[in-house]
């Protein structure tokens, strides 16, 4: 059943995707219109609608760009964050990867520069203490394709992307996000990721006041991933989850210190996706 947001992005991408022609045409490849319906029953539309639809966001308004990534996020979480064994996926640098001796899910991860959470992301089966020789994981190679991470403040959204094997950007993730208040507004600039932790102590930037992991003060939902301060020109800037009010208080709103908060199940896939020294571009 296709949604009430992919009805509309389908509307407003007709007049400017579907081809134009004076003569009857050969077959033309399916438009990103077309694909986003197909992909709703058939896993072969999958791929093509991520790649084609990634292209599109490129050419399009930032309205119409921020609601077909939307769209899109649902066949992201398919392809990138599930066990699906999607055809065609190798063009996203989606692969199966047959263990070795020796190798163990830190080594793999290392390999192909992922969070070892994403094995279990991709392998929902995974169990790292029965690891065995000749076992076929589905990975997400990075190692030669990096990841980059973009927020767009204005629309507050943030997208990752993958350089594809023929050099165009393939959008992995697209999310809400809020953002730095008008008092303590989020910096913009070019950054990187410096370091992930899961289950942070917070300070709270009001009181100084240290709260621990699992306090129920502590409220980053247990995931802290810093931005270096080079390139933002300003230090304890980050990404994190949020706890400490309900979502619609601070999602798609300025409402933090400046970091960026996310919600849960978004954070979580930012955590392991995105590992250190992962470019960050923030702008207005």
């Amino acid at each position: 059943m296709i949604s009430a947001l992919v009805v509309t992005v389908l509307a407003f991408l007709s007049p400017t995707l579907a081809p134009v022609s004076d003569q009857v045409p050969a077959p033309a490849k399916p438009t990103v219109q077309q694909l986003l319906v197909a992909a709703e029953k058939d896993p072969a539309a999958v791929v093509p609608l991520l790649v084609e639809g990634s292209r599109a966001m490129t050419t399009l308004s930032a309205g119409e760009a921020r609601a077909l990534g939307d769209a899109l996020d649902p066949f992201c979480v398919r392809a990138y964050f599930s066990g699906e064994r999607l055809p065609g996926m190798e063009r996203l640098g989606l692969v199966l990867h047959k263990v070795e001796k020796n190798e163990n899910p830190t080594r793999i991860a290392g390999r192909y520069k992922i969070g070892v959470g994403m094995l279990r992301y991709l392998n929902p089966d995974f169990d790292e203490k029965k690891l065995r020789i000749g076992q076929e994981l589905k990975v997400l190679d990075l190692s030669t394709n990096a990841l980059a991470i973009t927020v767009v403040k204005s629309h507050y959204r943030m997208s990752a992307w993958r350089a594809a094997s023929d050099g165009t950007q393939v959008l992995v993730m697209f999310c809400a996000v809020g953002i730095g208040a008008p008092e303590s507004p989020t910096p913009i600039g070019r950054t990187t990721i410096t370091k992930r932790v899961l289950n942070p102590a917070w300070t709270d930037p009001d009181t100084k006041t240290v709260f621990a992991a699992g306090d129920p003060g502590n409220v980053l939902g247990g995931y802290w991933i810093a931005l270096d301060a080079v390139g933002i020109n300003r230090g304890g800037i980050g990404f994190h989850g949020y706890t400490g009010a309900p979502a619609a208080d601070w999602i798609q709103k300025g409402a933090s210190h400046g970091c960026v908060r996310m919600l849960q199940k978004d954070i979580d896939r930012v955590f392991h996706v995105a590992i250190e020294g992962t470019t960050v571009t923030i702008g207005e």
